[in-house]
């Protein structure tokens, strides 16, 4: 360093001290790494803000700061009188959003590989890349050693105000804020005898670290470096108030009310009375005046001892806690090495594993946006930044309370994870209901068999400081806000955040469309969403429909009288006919074979099954006739027995064993059910190996569906966990059974919405081809044999990440893009213009029922038209107009549909639709992941290789981490598995035509298939000539060497 540019030389607070030797013992680790990006919106005037930044960093004097250690009795930090602050620029207006963010993706690694020499400062980096003709992405990062969470708000409220007038041409002056050496100066004035002796009274006899959990085997294959995850739950707007009020009421914060329930969680958690655990406070000492505005590190991290006697009165006890936390204020400053010292544990051991962050920081959201810019805050994140704590929870509130769980894979499951947010969020719900309950009420609220389980481990895991800023929302806005966080499980959603870029799709609209009618009892339909996809918009509409008294016509489904006959749904009315038609069917049952390698309790997996059907009346449904009419008949509950084969015997191979246990899978699933007798339920237990076995569940359609089968064995899972180690548990009761439903769902077709829909839909397939001509290998047989297979694919991580942008930039879900790539492959086959492809919805759009098992599915025909040669883009907005439509008039059961069109019925032809379309998201079922959590096993997917299809052809998709899976279902008697390969290629072509160019028209995206087709056609006639002229040529080379010898 220069000498001549020394502004000043000091001591390292003991919070820098910490960060300086972490960074120097792990040097490439990236921790206390900060980096953020923010989006900037406006025209922007890259001059002024290059000079904004100057200026801040020459008012700030830690921001001129490096540190110097070597050869130095302690480390020290030394401020420059003059540090330039480059802004990197960079123009990406010509990249795609695609690789736009894979710039940003490789500059932040870049950046962080670089990481900073803390000797040298500046220890930040500014970089400002134009994204699009107003939008730009401004990316900070800095050393954490500088600054806490606290500065960045400040920060950015002065860079704005020198932007505004530097690009107006105008001098600003500021009032001078205290610089960080004046805090350092303060610390060397405290009393540490004091400080010690306040330490050593509250860790007194504390010997051992709180464990976090039942302790688990740790990973074998554990990597070194953390590996983090983090997870987020939310408290709506009008719980947060009550909150808000009640811990008034008592004169409590409500960072109080937080470290109590964490203490509370703990003791349960650790079995234990007396419980530590660390929190951060500000570290910004009172007594010195302009310490609130001063930029640098004075946020520390120090233990909060709590115990916990079972019989104490709450507010008497939270009230001891924030005593405790007032006491604090004064030694917030404590050296975290020497308040261990203070403790009675060994020094190898940590004082607490679990850390505590109530986010409490002073923003003004109005500084956040000028005339001539408008940061957006919503955008920002923060990346990099770690700790070394396993599990981290921090608590954030405005007008609704977020709380994120940051967490050590190695050491948590998400499962566990999961469970604490929600046991944090049982607890603040009992404390509201029950303000005088007692502490052992609310530790009785955590089941002992939902305790979480923790691998022993001790690395540092990375945490990301959470920045968003909201501003003030309407009512209509915070309710919104409430849904999309639970619907999407993101906090902090900004007003103009987009719901689709946030991971919404169709799915999750159709929950919040529910959500929406409960809320304000006005019907909002589908289009809103894709059409006004953020809060801010949405709300606006919302509003209009109240003022001008759109309220909705409402129906509640309420339970009804079990001592009359109870009518069937309209859908269980269909299969019930079909039964009748053609008894012992077996079409519609729903097979499920799972898995299971571990110490399996048989007995606890039948109490589960009996707890699941007792709970559920629809699977001990049977279904009879009264009068001629079907009616439903629900049974009593009785023991359940699960039928058991032992596969061990006579000597078969572990292979002999897996192909008999996939002879009985197939044979089961194919075995029929009585609708009359019952039970619609089976469960078989097959016993591969002493460890190994394989549950086969089947049901019959008529009482569920793919989401009651995911419903089925989570309840089925979390009742094993329970009863496997001896432990009850009680699930929150139903609203409604099933038959409820089927009532209700009768007397509302009876309303103004039978003609309303039954309107749409006969306007809307006026005239519709009902039998697509789709070119088949063989003759259709004269009896359809429902004989089927699949072929599966997958699309590039890269190819399916491009379509998703491509969805976005074209304002649809990636659920019609990859229908409306479908329809085209069909066009190509069939030239037909007018297409009606299958298609099924959940029908939960009620929140009565979503935790319900029973057949709710409804099939929707989606009609497209193909004519006039439109681009793929248009054929995007074609296929979202029609889905919408038929989201939006989905209540129609597909039953009453066919019935009322009155069609001429063909038993060979399904009525409307012969080809099916799926598309799975992460919100739909997935019964691994919704089973992993059961004790002493491991679960995994038994594949029985579905052999019966009821569709001519079927494209079913999901969309997972690694890309997009697909899968094509087939009638082997019409179709030769070659051609379906084919249809799997070409549709891959087809996407990728559309990526490239997404205005291509259809005319030539048929081309570019006969052209590649007729590529393939060429590669395979020389491949084919190639291996003839080398068979011809070893047969003349054997003949050469007969003839000689």
């Amino acid at each position: 360093m220069n000498k001549k540019n020394i502004e000043a030389i000091y001591p390292l607070s003991p919070t820098q001290q910490g960060m300086l030797f972490e960074t120097l013992f792990a040097p490439n680790s990236g921790i206390h790494l900060e980096q953020s990006t923010f989006t900037l919106q406006g025209e922007v005037n890259v001059s002024a803000c290059e000079q904004a930044w100057q200026r801040i960093i020459a008012r700030h004097s830690v921001l001129r700061t490096g540190f110097v250690w070597k050869e130095q009795e302690q480390p020290l930090q030394v401020v420059l009188r003059q540090v330039a602050v480059p802004l990197e620029q960079q123009d990406w207006r010509e990249y795609s959003l695609l690789e736009q963010q894979a710039q940003l993706q490789a500059y932040l690694q870049s950046n962080r590989d670089r990481g900073f020499n803390l000797s040298q400062p500046p220890l930040m980096h500014l970089a400002l890349f134009q994204t699009g003709d107003r939008t730009y992405q401004l990316v900070w990062t800095s050393h954490h050693i500088l600054m806490d969470g606290w500065c960045n708000p400040l920060l950015f409220q002065e860079f704005l105000s020198f932007y505004q007038a530097l690009s107006q041409g105008q001098d600003l002056h500021l009032k001078p804020v205290r610089p960080y050496k004046d805090y350092i100066a303060w610390l060397k004035q405290q009393d540490e005898l004091q400080v010690q002796e306040f330490w050593q009274k509250n860790l007194k006899n504390f010997t051992k670290t709180t464990p976090l959990g039942i302790t688990a085997e740790p990973l074998t294959n554990s990597a070194n470096k953390a590996k983090y995850d983090e997870q987020k739950i939310y408290l709506d707007a009008t719980s947060t108030t009550v909150i808000k009020s009640l811990v008034k009421s008592h004169r409590l914060t409500l960072n109080t009310l937080v470290q109590g329930i964490w203490a509370l969680l703990l003791c349960r958690y650790s079995n234990k009375d007396d419980v530590v655990f660390g929190i951060t406070v500000s570290g910004r000492p009172a007594n010195l005046p302009g310490i609130e505005s001063a930029i640098g590190l004075f946020i520390n991290t120090l233990p909060l001892r709590v115990k916990i006697d079972p019989q104490e009165k709450l507010w008497y006890w939270f009230n001891n806690i924030q005593n405790f936390n007032l006491e604090l204020r004064q030694y917030e400053h404590s050296n975290a090495g020497q308040v261990h010292q203070c403790s009675e544990l060994p020094g190898h051991l940590p004082l607490y594993e679990s850390l505590l962050v109530f986010e409490n920081y002073p923003v003004d959201v109005n500084a956040l946006q000028s005339a001539e810019l408008k940061i957006n805050i919503s955008d920002s994140r923060s990346i990099g930044a770690q700790t070394k704590y396993a599990l981290t929870l921090i608590a954030s509130v405005e007008s609704e309370l977020h709380l994120k769980c940051v967490y050590d894979r190695r050491r948590f499951d998400s499962a566990d994870v999961g469970q604490i947010l929600e046991h944090f969020l049982t607890l603040l719900n009992r404390i509201v209901s029950n303000p005088e309950a007692t502490l052992q009420t609310l530790l009785a609220q955590i089941p002992l068999a939902q305790i979480p389980r923790v691998r022993p481990l001790q690395k540092s895991a990375p945490v990301t400081e959470n920045q968003v800023v909201q501003t003030q929302r309407t009512p209509v806005e915070e309710v919104l806000a409430g849904i999309w966080t639970e619907i999407l499980g993101r906090e902090c959603i900004g007003n103009h955040d987009n719901f689709f870029d946030l991971g919404g799709h169709s799915l999750l609209a159709t929950q919040v469309i529910s959500r929406l009618r409960d809320a304000f009892g006005v019907e909002i339909p589908l289009s809103y969403l894709f059409e006004s996809p953020t809060i801010a918009e949405c709300a606006q509409r919302i509003e209009t429909k109240i003022r001008t008294g759109e309220k909705l016509e409402t129906l509640p489904i309420k339970p009804v009288s079990r001592s009359k006959n109870l009518p069937l749904s309209f859908a269980q009315q269909r299969l019930w006919l079909l039964d009748q038609l053609d008894p012992g069917n077996h079409t519609y049952n729903i097979p499920t074979a799972v898995r299971l390698t571990g110490s399996l309790n048989i007995t606890a997996l039948e109490q589960s099954l009996k707890a699941v059907v007792s709970r559920h009346e629809t699977l001990r449904t049977v279904f009879t006739t009264v009068e001629g009419q079907p009616v439903q008949k629900i049974q009593p509950i009785t023991e359940i027995t699960i039928a058991r084969v032992d596969l061990r015997g006579n000597e078969r191979s572990p292979q002999q064993r897996e192909t008999e246990a996939t002879h009985i899978a197939l044979a089961e699933a194919q075995s029929p059910f009585n609708l009359a007798q019952g039970p619609l339920l089976r469960a078989t237990l097959l016993q591969l190996d002493e460890a190994e076995y394989v549950l086969l569940l089947t049901m019959h359609h008529i009482i569920s569906d793919l989401w009651s089968m995911a419903i089925l064995i989570r309840e089925l899972a979390d009742f094993y966990a329970a009863f496997s180690q001896g432990k009850s548990l009680t699930l929150p009761d139903l609203p409604i059974q099933y038959a409820d439903f089927s009532v209700w769902q009768r007397e509302w077709l009876r309303l103004k919405v039978l003609e309303t829909q039954l309107n749409y839909w006969k306007q809307q397939l006026k005239d519709a081809p009902i039998k697509l001509e789709l070119p088949t290998d063989r003759p259709r047989p004269l009896q359809p044999t429902y004989t089927g297979t699949t072929q599966s694919f997958q699309l590039s991580k890269d190819l399916s990440d491009a379509l998703k942008l491509l969805s976005r930039r074209e304002n649809v879900t990636l659920s019609m893009t990859m229908l409306a790539a479908y329809n085209t492959l069909l066009y190509y086959y069939t030239k037909q213009e007018d297409i009606l492809v299958g298609s099924a919805i959940a029908n939960r759009n009620r929140s009565e029922i979503e935790g319900l098992i029973g057949f709710f599915v409804n099939s929707l025909v989606l009609r497209t038209d193909l004519s006039v040669n439109p681009s793929f883009s248009q054929l995007l907005h074609r296929t979202r107009e029609v889905t919408l439509g038929a989201y939006a008039h989905q209540d129609l059961p597909f039953e009453k549909l066919v019935g009322e069109l009155q069609l001429e019925r063909d038993l060979n032809y399904n009525p409307l639709f012969q080809v099916w379309f799926a598309f799975q998201n992460v919100a739909t079922a997935d019964i691994q992941k919704l089973t992993l959590s059961l004790p002493d096993l491991t679960l995994s997917p038994f594949d029985t290789n579905k052999q019966r299809v009821p569709f001519d052809l079927g494209l079913l998709l999901s969309e997972q981490a690694e890309g997009i899976n697909g899968c094509f279902e087939y009638k082997t008697d019409l179709f030769e598995s070659s051609t379906i390969v084919r249809m799997a290629e070409q549709l891959e072509t087809l996407l990728q035509c559309a990526i490239a160019q997404p205005d291509i028209q259809l005319s030539q995206l048929v081309e570019k298939l006969k052209e590649s087709d007729y590529q393939k056609q060429l590669n395979q006639e020389k491949e084919y000539k190639n291996t003839v002229r080398q068979k011809l040529m070893n047969i003349k080379q054997k003949s050469n060497i007969s003839s000689n010898s």
